[in-house]
């Protein structure tokens, strides 16, 4: 399967709404700096092409659950998830006249992996690499890795910024 990045999908014809699925994988944090708050998170696998990166995902099919969608990107990548992925955040970016359509992201977890573990996988016209937090272009990214690494409730983001509510940001118990 190839890897799927927003710029090498194909759009049908004036959606109303793209909902996406993407995996949040991380890669274990080696020798920490102990008083550098960045250098103890993980690093975040990105799926680049032409510059530009985000997390891999796709494009919930008609019919399609949220978690076999997820199964689709795992399968692209080479890596096993539970039954049931852990839903991490979900990101409402609105739509914009002319520019862009509405976007439901579901960013759900996809477990950790070594460095080299994606070393062998095909290239057609992207490449993968691992960001640090402090280079994630979708700052959805920020709050969903924030939610695996603090066990807090999934993020509910508009344009990757929380939205506040009754409850939210708790500690789960």
């Amino acid at each position: 399967m190839k890897l799927v990045h927003p710029m090498n999908t194909v759009k049908p014809a004036n959606p109303p709404r793209e909902v996406w699925v993407f995996l949040l994988v991380r890669c274990p944090v080696e020798n920490p700096k102990y008083f550098a708050p960045l250098g103890m998170w993980p690093r975040v696998l990105q799926v680049v092409r032409d510059g530009w990166s985000c997390p891999p995902g796709v494009i919930v099919r008609p019919g399609e659950s949220i978690p076999d969608a997820a199964r689709r990107v795992a399968d692209a990548l080479g890596i096993t998830l539970p039954k049931e992925p852990a839903l991490l955040a979900v990101d409402q970016q609105p739509a914009i006249d002319g520019e862009q359509d509405e976007e439901l992201a579901f960013i759900l977890d996809g477990g950790s992996a070594p460095e080299d573990a994606f070393a062998n996988l095909p290239r057609d016209e992207v490449d993968v690499e691992w960001s640090a937090v402090e280079n994630l272009e979708r700052v959805a990214l920020v709050h969903a890795l924030r939610t695996r690494l603090l066990a807090v409730e999934p993020a509910l983001l508009v344009e990757g910024m929380p939205v506040p509510g009754p409850g939210r940001d708790k500690r789960k118990r």
